[in-house]
């Protein structure tokens, strides 16, 4: 699992890429942490190169969403293919995620 951040003036685009599994996730831990510190800015995350996602890797999504809350600022998930938005759907994160086609 690779994270890739793009720091802009007043956004975020953060590249998710590989596996979100419980091994990744503890593994990226900085790298959230990162993006949180971040959540003052529109942050984006870009899906298209996200192949699984477990419910460790949806901890982390939240996390940043409640990050971004404080700002009042929601977190737009782009790139999702269907195997994920499905996941995002069985466990109602489509309700507090803005999904995005691009």
């Amino acid at each position: 699992m690779t994270i890739e951040i793009q720091k802009e003036n007043e956004s975020v685009i953060v590249k998710m890429i590989g596996i979100l599994d419980t091994g990744a996730a503890d593994q990226i831990e900085t790298d959230i942490q990162e993006i949180e510190s971040l959540a003052n800015k529109k942050i984006t995350i870009d899906c298209s190169r996200l192949e699984y996602i477990s419910s460790s890797g949806l901890r982390h999504f939240l996390r940043i969403r409640k990050a971004a809350d404080a700002y009042n600022h929601t977190v737009v998930l782009t790139g999702v293919n269907d195997n994920i938005k499905e996941v995002l759907k069985i466990t109602h994160f489509d309700s507090i995620f803005d999904i995005r086609q691009s």
